[in-house]
């Protein structure tokens, strides 16, 4: 019995017929429709304006705690007070109505001091140049306006401003009017009212705090009281032209 020979890799023999090879493709897997746009993944825009409206809110928690923590540390180091204001003195050296029985006109000068008093021992008052203005009258009668020079209160002092009007036939008055003010002149029960506007800071080491504005009115007291030693305390107010 013969034994059959192995046949080598790669041998092929031409008496067998060849065998045709089938490739088979698969098919494609099918595609997935398009998303409409509403269904799309939009951009990350809302974390965006997150992450920035929570770094601003930071940042400024942290500038008024800062600003906070600041003022905190000057009032207990300075303990700053506001000024006073005084209604030192008040004089008409120049009272006079002038016309006829119908129509009257009045002239008259005035003569106002205020006393500002500096009560700290650390900070400095300045006052910018300041509109002075006087009434009577519960504001009907006007006895002239003028203006005064910028000046300091150094600490713990007073400073006196002065202030002089005039007013020559700006008041018109009829018969009524001029027998009633010159009876309240002549028993000096006139109610000056003195306004004083300007703008103050404080000067602390040499360093100058922003400018305010601010209104000083004294007022409600006659002429008598003024004259028998009164000094009337006047109101400070702050942001109010």
């Amino acid at each position: 019995m013969q034994q059959k020979l192995q046949k080598p890799p790669g041998y092929k023999d031409s008496n067998t017929p060849e065998q045709q090879t089938i490739t088979i493709k698969q098919p494609h897997p099918p595609r997935k429709p398009p998303l409409p746009p509403s269904f799309r993944p939009k951009p990350r825009k809302r974390d965006c304006c997150r992450i920035c409206c929570c770094t601003f809110c930071i940042i400024l928690f942290i500038l008024i705690f800062i600003f906070i923590v600041a003022a905190t540390l000057i009032y207990f180091i300075y303990q700053p007070s506001p000024p006073e204001f005084h209604l030192g003195s008040f004089r008409v050296p120049n009272f006079n109505i002038t016309g006829t029985p119908d129509v009257s006109y009045l002239d008259a000068d005035t003569v106002t001091v205020v006393e500002v008093k500096n009560r700290n021992t650390k900070m400095v008052w300045h006052f910018e140049q300041s509109n002075v203005q006087i009434w009577a009258e519960n504001g009907e009668l006007n006895l002239g306006s003028t203006k005064v020079a910028a000046f300091d209160v150094n600490v713990m002092n007073m400073t006196a401003l002065k202030a002089e009007t005039k007013v020559r036939g700006e008041e018109v008055l009829d018969a009524k009017q001029r027998r009633r003010l010159k009876s309240v002149f002549d028993s000096k029960a006139l109610t000056p009212s003195v306004e004083v506007k300007t703008k103050t800071n404080v000067i602390v080491q040499g360093w100058k705090s922003m400018m305010i504005d601010v209104t000083v009115v004294c007022g409600d007291v006659t002429l008598k009281q003024i004259q028998n030693g009164d000094m009337p305390h006047c109101s400070f107010i702050i942001f109010k032209w």
